[in-house]
C-alpha cells in the first residue's frame, strides 16, 4: 500500500477510536455499577492508547494525524450511545456492544491491508483489545452482575 493511502487508512482507524472514546464517555456517565464503570474506563484508556500509537505511525510516515474531535459518524455514534444509555447500565452496555461490534469489524478489515510489519503489529494489538472489550461487554450483559446490587 502506498504511503499516502496508508496514512488515509490509519487516519480512519484513528477516527474510529476517537468516536469510541466519546461513546465510552456517554456510557460511563450512565452506568451505576462501579465494577462495570471502572472496566469501561479502562477500555476508554485503551482507545486513547490506540489513538496515540496510530498517530505516531502516521507522523513517522510524514502525515498529520486527525485532530481529537468527532467527525459526523462519531457524532451519530455518540448520540446513539447517549440515547440508549438514558435508562442505565444495561442499556449503556447494549449501546457499547453495538459500538464495539463496529470497531471490531473495522479492525478486522484493517488486518487485511497490505502494510509493513510494524503497522500490522499495532493493528493486531488494537484488534486484540477490541475483542477483549466486546467479549467483556457480552459476558457482563449475560451475567447482569448489577441486578440486586445497590448503585455505586
Amino acid at each position: 500500500m502506498e504511503s499516502k493511502d496508508l496514512i488515509k487508512h490509519l487516519s480512519s482507524l484513528v477516527h474510529t477510536d476517537i468516536d469510541a472514546i466519546h461513546a465510552y464517555d456517554q456510557a460511563i456517565e450512565k452506568i451505576d455499577y462501579k465494577e462495570v464503570r471502572d472496566r469501561l474506563s479502562d477500555f476508554r484508556t485503551d482507545h486513547h492508547r490506540h489513538v496515540t500509537d496510530l498517530s505516531s505511525l502516521i507522523r513517522d510516515m510524514g502525515g498529520d494525524p486527525p485532530e481529537f474531535k468527532r467527525d459526523f459518524k462519531g457524532f451519530l455514534i455518540e448520540g446513539f450511545t447517549a440515547l440508549r444509555s438514558v435508562t442505565g447500565t444495561e442499556a449503556s452496555l447494549k449501546a457499547m456492544k453495538t459500538n464495539e461490534r463496529l470497531t471490531n469489524a473495522t479492525y478486522e478489515k484493517a488486518l487485511s491491508w497490505d502494510v509493513p510489519t510494524n503497522v500490522r503489529d499495532v493493528i493486531r494489538k488494537n484488534r486484540e483489545d477490541e475483542r477483549r472489550h466486546f467479549d467483556y461487554i457480552d459476558q457482563v450483559l449475560q451475567s447482569k452482575p448489577w441486578e440486586g446490587v445497590k448503585a455505586a
